[in-house]
């Protein structure tokens, strides 16, 4: 199957390179200045140098630009260096050593038969890792704080080896020259709708003729649905691409790592997401709460927020009961340290408990009566971890899987059910599960 994944992968990468093919063909050929239509083709006046010409400058221009965004997201400020040198100086705060990150990063990387010049660690509540390689940058690992948090060390190895498939199978490469020529599409649909726009205008504002007006707007709607068409159809097979490469990866960390710590790592991973997803909705509920807010929560506030639940959370349950805690008490101690407010730790704390139940009670009005079950929309894995001990074991995970496949419409977390799976850059985490266990027999 690992193969025929791999083709899928290759395949979605060519559809998406032959419709961007066509759309460059087509703005190509466009003749911008047709006295009624103000859009047509002429292919004798078609000057193929001049559009290649633009192509490869705007290409350059991206390129550039890719490597610039690297750079700049190499000197964040929460990204700290761990090899090939490191600052002692920088104060350690992560339940794994750096040396062992790194260790176990070399070692993987030599049975992945992949080369890794940069290794960081991203200072981070949320559970993630990434890779990408650039010429004359290297090979770069990136692994934030709160997948150590989660995952004990085979399953934080499974994950390091998941992104060094990625280097493996040259994702990064593949994803770079694939979306330059949707830069330039991009940008020589909007010179168009600029112009079909302008167009229409002039046939209002100087002609006054509102049937020539009305012709033009048509081209211009016209060609705006087919534009948007052909890129939404380029972006999903982009998608796809994406989701068979995430697919290998993680066959390959099962490879390298074996099954059972890869899908623990996938199942823990999701279990954080799920317990944040929770928690960020009773923030997002409590701010609504206010008559006089003029907008969401800000990222930076949600992320401030996250960084007091507990870095090891997993229960979107346990999320859900500290929220107005959290909430309160962050908002009280801004007011004490932006404003000067005097309120002491103990007082906070005194105040925030008085006003949960009155909150909590509140929520559990709100709620739709008609709320459908938990166990209608999900297969809970933590239903086959019998020893409670939040992992499963071999004899757990077949049992789990009995139960995904017995109810194949069922997602592992609520944060996925009624997501478009299709627009996602990721598998859904039943199918990853699903496909280690397929691959390796299970």
């Amino acid at each position: 199957m690992i193969e025929e994944v791999n083709k899928k992968k290759w395949m979605a990468i060519y559809a998406f390179l032959i419709i961007d093919v066509v759309q460059i063909l087509l703005v190509s050929l466009l003749y911008v200045g047709h006295p009624v239509f103000v859009l047509g083709f002429d292919f004798a006046n078609t000057n193929p140098i001049v559009s290649f010409s633009l192509f490869v400058t705007i290409s350059l221009m991206q390129i550039t630009l890719l490597y610039f965004t690297a750079a700049q997201m190499l000197r964040q400020r929460d990204l700290i260096k761990l090899y090939p040198d490191y600052n002692q100086e920088t104060e350690w705060k992560c339940r794994y050593s750096r040396d062992e990150i790194v260790g176990w990063t070399q070692e993987l990387a030599k049975q992945s038969n992949v080369n890794v010049g940069k290794i960081y660690l991203m200072s981070s509540p949320l559970p993630n890792a990434f890779t990408f390689s650039l010429p004359l940058l290297g090979s770069i690992v990136v692994v934030h704080t709160n997948t150590l948090e989660v995952l004990n060390e085979d399953e934080v190895k499974a994950i390091i080896t998941h992104e060094l498939g990625h280097i493996a199978n040259r994702d990064s490469l593949v994803q770079i020259f694939t979306r330059m020529p949707s830069f330039f599409i991009d940008l020589i649909y909007l010179y168009i709708y600029v112009l079909l726009g302008v167009g229409v205008a002039s046939a209002v504002f100087l002609d006054s003729d509102l049937y020539l007006a009305g012709v033009r707007l048509a081209v211009l709607g016209g060609f705006f649905l087919v534009s948007r068409i052909l890129t939404i159809i380029s972006k999903l097979f982009m998608q796809k691409a994406s989701q068979y490469a995430e697919l290998m990866g993680d066959y390959h960390a099962a490879s390298v790592l074996g099954r059972e710590a890869t899908i623990n790592a996938l199942i823990r991973l999701g279990q954080r997401i799920e317990a944040i997803t929770a928690l960020v909705e009773e923030i997002r509920w409590l701010e609504s709460l206010n008559p006089e807010r003029t907008g969401m929560v800000s990222n930076a506030e949600l992320m401030n927020m996250i960084t007091h639940y507990p870095l090891d959370g997993i229960d979107e349950v346990n999320a859900r009961q500290v929220a107005p805690g959290i909430f309160l008490s962050t908002r009280l101690r801004n007011l004490r340290e932006i404003y000067g407010v005097q309120f002491s730790d103990e007082q906070i704390e005194t105040a925030v408990d008085s006003a949960i139940p009155g909150l909590q009670k509140k929520r559990d009005d709100a709620k739709p009566s008609s709320e459908i079950k938990r166990d209608e929309q999900i297969v809970d894995w933590r239903k086959v971890d019998y020893d409670e001990d939040r992992r499963l074991s071999n004899d757990e995970l077949i049992d789990l899987l009995k139960l995904l496949r017995q109810n194949p419409q069922k997602m592992l977390f609520d944060q996925e059910v009624g997501m478009n799976l299709l627009t996602l850059d990721h598998p859904d985490f039943r199918r990853r599960v699903l496909f280690i266990a397929d691959e390796f027999g299970l």
